[in-house]
């Protein structure tokens, strides 16, 4: 692919010249870095609003020092996320070496980040990170007089969609990535995707240590199982009592819904550990298979009803593949 090295034009340069030519946009490959907060919208419902906004600029500040440190260039900002390119203006060698070690070191500057927090008081920020690789159209777009450097491709799409599936304090790599760094990191066992209209599942692979001169890990953090997605589905509940259903249902509404778990609006509370079966409704790409087993965590109090949070016991059924392929479906289309 054609590589070339150019600069996009400064905010302060004299506006153009009606005939002026802008810089080319060209076909070439970068790894792709994108970093965004975890929860943020909730964080930011719970704490006062000039709170929100330091801890935002703590959280870009210092991921932006990060893509400094490894030689990338920071595309752009997207409310509370950061993208970041390795391989333009000029391609190097070792682009991927440092996005990976980029992506490593966001999450170590996390931990520390969070650290400050916990001394002065503050909530804790999560981040989930993705890196993706592949090609890209890269340049200059927009009217003359407004133009903006950026890139734009599938690869930079992937990479977007991927991040939706990080965890708090996960960095998630591409089969791509993985494949092409093989020799370099350290990985998990892959989550595979199911986004509808793909012929086959996404592996995506979380990266646990990447080798760039150094070993850099990614700090463990306790992080939830899967990744959520807000719902608003009705759904009907049995009690499962010495391993008989009830024939009594219950009906209430899912609010969000993850691989192993649930939140969900009950009219009645159920003691901790109490059996439920939760039937799915059903829908044209989703038909019913069966119950989805899960047991009562907590339940609490909500405007007239119970918030309740059930983790799911009965794994690799029909019915738990089916919830698995509607959580990816809606993360998807985000």
């Amino acid at each position: 692919m054609q590589q070339s090295q150019w600069h996009a034009p400064g905010a302060m340069d004299d506006a153009p010249a009606p005939n002026r030519e802008s810089p080319p946009v060209i076909e070439t490959k970068v790894a792709i870095v994108l970093a965004d907060i975890r929860g943020f919208t909730s964080l930011m419902a719970s704490h006062p609003p000039r709170l929100m906004a330091q801890l935002l600029n703590r959280f870009l500040t210092a991921m932006c020092a990060m893509v400094d440190r490894y030689g990338g260039h920071v595309d752009k900002f997207m409310g509370d996320s950061v993208m970041a390119v390795f391989g333009v203006p000029q391609a190097r060698a070792d682009d991927l070496g440092r996005a990976l070690a980029c992506a490593a070191a966001m999450q170590q500057s996390m931990a520390q980040l969070n650290n400050d927090h916990r001394r002065r008081g503050e909530p804790a920020l999560y981040a989930g990170v993705a890196v993706n690789t592949g090609a890209v159209m890269a340049g200059s777009f927009g009217p003359a007089h407004h133009q903006a450097f950026t890139v734009i491709g599938e690869s930079v799409n992937l990479a977007a969609r991927m991040e939706g599936f990080s965890l708090r304090g996960q960095v998630l790599i591409s089969a791509a990535v993985r494949a092409q760094a093989a020799d370099r990191v350290i990985v998990g066992p892959a989550n595979r995707v199911q986004p509808k209209g793909l012929a086959e599942p996404l592996a995506l692979y979380p990266l646990r240590a990447v080798h760039h001169g150094c070993l850099l890990r990614v700090p463990a953090v306790e992080p939830r199982r899967s990744p959520r997605v807000e719902v608003d589905l009705d759904a009907l509940f049995h009690q499962v009592r010495a391993k008989r259903v009830s024939s009594e249902p219950l009906r209430g509404r899912i609010r969000d819904i993850g691989y192993h778990g649930l939140s969900a609006e009950l009219p009645m509370p159920f003691p901790r550990l109490t059996e439920l079966a939760v039937r799915l409704p059903e829908t044209a790409s989703h038909p019913v298979c069966g119950d989805v087993y899960a047991r009562v965590l907590r339940s609490v109090p909500e405007a007239g009803r119970y918030r309740t949070s059930l983790a799911i016991t009965s794994l690799d059924t029909p019915a738990h593949r089916a919830l698995k392929t509607l959580v990816d479906e809606r993360i998807w289309r985000r």
